[in-house]
Order: C-alpha cells, then sequence, then structure tokens
C-alpha cells in the first residue's frame, strides 16, 4: 500500500469518528483536539489534496512493545490450543474440560469432531488394582506434592501419567481426586467415574 493509500485510510477514519463524536478513538489515531477540529472544516476536495499532494504529513510505525505483547498473547493462545487437544486426545471428559479451560458441552463436541476422536457413552471402568497401585507409585515421581489436593490441578503432570499408564485421562483425575480427597472424590459424579467400583489406592 502507498503512502497516499495510507493517508486516505487514516484520514477517512478520523472523519467517521468525529461524526460519530467519538473524540477519543480519534485522538488516539495521533490527532490532537485542533486537528481535529481543523480536519473536521476541511471540504472533500482539501482532503483529497492533503492525501496526495502532501504524502508526508503522517508517519506509520509499528508499535514495537504492543507488537510484542500481542505476539505474546498469540503464543499463549496456541499453548492453550494445544493443551486442550491433547487432552481431548488422551480422553479427558466434558467435565475436565469445563474446569481446566472453561469449555462448553458443545464446544467439547465440536473440538473432539475437528480432531477425529469420537464421543464415549457411558462410565469408564476403573483399572484393576494392580494398576491403579503402579499409577499411584508412578504419580508420586511426576507430582511434587503426590497427596495434597491441589496435586489434581496438575493438568501437564495427569497427562504424563496418562500417557505412561495407558489410561484415559477422566479416569487419571478421579484417581488422583481419591488419592487427595478421597471423601470428596466419592461424593461426586464425573464422567467416566463409576461410583460402585470407586476405591481408594492408599499405597505407601
Amino acid at each position: 500500500m502507498t503512502t497516499p493509500q495510507l493517508n486516505h485510510a487514516l484520514f477517512n477514519q478520523a472523519l467517521v469518528l468525529i461524526r460519530e463524536g467519538d473524540m477519543r478513538r480519534a485522538r488516539a489515531l495521533g490527532f490532537n483536539n485542533e486537528e481535529l477540529q481543523r480536519l473536521s472544516r476541511l471540504r472533500a476536495s482539501e482532503i483529497e489534496s492533503l492525501i496526495n499532494e502532501f504524502p508526508g504529513v503522517a508517519r506509520f510505525e509499528l508499535d514495537h512493545e504492543t507488537f510484542k505483547a500481542a505476539l505474546r498473547r498469540i503464543d499463549r493462545d496456541q499453548d492453550r490450543d494445544g493443551l486442550v487437544d491433547h487432552c481431548i486426545r488422551h480422553g479427558a471428559s466434558v467435565q475436565m474440560l469445563a474446569t481446566f479451560f472453561g469449555l462448553t458441552p458443545n464446544d467439547c463436541s465440536a473440538r473432539r469432531t475437528l480432531l477425529g476422536v469420537p464421543s464415549r457413552q457411558g462410565r469408564l471402568p476403573m483399572p484393576e488394582e494392580s494398576i491403579e497401585i503402579d499409577a499411584w507409585h508412578r504419580w508420586q515421581t511426576i507430582s511434587d506434592d503426590p497427596s495434597s489436593p491441589s496435586a489434581s490441578e496438575d493438568i501437564r503432570g495427569m497427562l504424563v501419567l496418562a500417557e505412561e499408564v495407558k489410561l484415559p485421562l477422566a479416569v487419571i483425575w478421579t484417581l488422583i481426586r481419591q488419592w487427595t480427597t478421597p471423601e470428596q472424590a466419592r461424593q461426586k459424579s464425573v464422567p467416566g467415574e463409576d461410583e460402585g467400583q470407586v476405591r481408594r489406592a492408599g499405597v505407601a
């Protein structure tokens, strides 16, 4: 885009904001109040002259700090989206996705469809006791505080455990809540949890 084209876009946007009475946004374009008043009184032919005969009247610069902040935000969003997809592929329940990422059931369904992950029907069975014991021992090496209730918030650690012991992430989340807050876990029904099979793996 040439400089006159950029000038045209700038002045037109300023005039639109002036007509709407949004002087704050008009000033944010780089004008002061006096300049906006003068601009608002110019005829169309005078504005065209200003744009084409004085191409250097406006200078366009990149706000480096704002640009860096925008890129950081994009990186965070990409990391979050990647983590959500990873959780879905490893069997996260709708409740998990709502708790950790604020996703609605419709969001979950759409993401699963895009990833080619089929929706589950019914509850997931809990693992055999030997598998649960192995998972508990492995969790003690993954988590910094495996017996703390806050351990059930360590989504990345739970993903590692789910991958290693080959259990759905929803089951891992249920197990960790049983290990850390057994009474609370028994009272809460979550997708993938069969209350008739719930047991605590209080293994040293």
